[in-house]
């Protein structure tokens, strides 16, 4: 048997570098995003000051302020809806790589 599993499916002539690049990167991507917004109450400011100017809202009614850069990539959620409609338009569009894995 040639090619990797994945969820019953694989790929006729191995994995593409095309898989493992986008599925890294939403991978990355969802770590980063969960990892930075778990853990922003522990190392953001509570008022903010020249460098730390974006402010993240809590739920639980506590502003923290954290730098603009880093405030724009929080509140991109839109990298992984496009990571993740990448993937699935490439999968659509290379169907023919994909064969059902006999199990």
């Amino acid at each position: 048997m040639t090619g990797r599993r994945w969820l019953g499916w694989r790929f006729k002539n191995g994995t593409p570098l095309w898989f493992t690049l986008t599925g890294g990167l939403l991978l990355a991507n969802a770590v980063l995003h969960f990892g930075l917004l778990a853990t922003v109450s522990k190392w953001a400011q509570s008022s903010p000051d020249a460098l730390h100017s974006h402010r993240v809202p809590f739920m639980d009614g506590v502003n923290y302020f954290i730098q603009p850069w880093l405030g724009w990539y929080l509140d991109a959620w839109w990298i992984g809806a496009g990571l993740l409609v990448l993937l699935v338009l490439l999968l659509l569009l290379n169907r023919d790589q994909l064969e059902r894995d006999a199990l």
